[in-house]
């Protein structure tokens, strides 16, 4: 299989982590419903683990308060491939639910509503666009300094795919380039290839 995860930018969601405040975390102070993802804001993170596949991954992310606290955005890319993506994150006050956005480098994007639990948080989101999964349902566990996701991916004939997952740790974001730092440094957009095409190793 050329597949692995699509729920990896959404691991840090409503844990209780310190850090200092940024200007753009002080300004979201006010709007309650995004405090709880304040904490991760200006944080990196790395995961180990794997797809559905049993193929090893390495993700790598960051995370950031945005729209002046009124959303929470994470970029992620996996390590030694182009394909990545970013997720937007924001407080649907009519309905009463976190509702995401991901956009992907693939072309596919989802989109999704995310439940807090007493251990972490709950994700169900439909796929669009993507050759082989039309839903992902995963589960985010919270740990001492540590998250994990599991997940199952939901192919377009209703087959399951259990038994992938990441295990997160923080890291130093000093030094970490993803798209839009990386495109600036570089002076050159990203190669991307195609979804059939997005996991796949650069061998």
């Amino acid at each position: 299989m050329k597949s692995s995860r699509i729920i990896a930018a959404l691991v840090f969601v409503v844990a209780s982590m310190t850090g200092a405040a940024s200007a753009e975390e002080k300004m979201a102070t006010a709007y309650e419903p995004m405090a709880p993802f304040m904490k991760f804001a200006g944080t990196a993170w790395r995961g180990e683990g794997t797809g559905p596949d049993g193929k090893p991954i390495v993700d790598i992310a960051v995370y950031d308060m945005i729209l002046g606290g009124r959303a929470f955005q994470s970029t992620h890319r996996l390590e030694g491939g182009t394909y990545g993506g970013r997720t937007i994150i924001f407080y649907d006050e009519g309905a009463k639910e976190y509702i995401f956005h991901y956009f992907t480098t693939a072309g596919f994007h989802t989109v999704g509503e995310i439940v807090p639990t007493d251990t972490g948080f709950t994700a169900v989101e439909q796929v669009m666009n993507h050759p082989e999964y039309a839903q992902v349902r995963s589960e985010a566990i919270f740990g001492d300094a540590t998250i994990r996701v599991n997940s199952s991916h939901v192919a377009h004939d209703g087959t399951v795919s259990d038994g992938d997952g990441l295990s997160y740790k923080q890291i130093p974001r000093e030094g970490v380039l993803l798209f839009d730092e990386a495109d600036a440094a570089f002076g050159k957009r990203t190669d991307v290839k195609d979804a059939h095409h997005k996991y796949e190793d650069d061998d």
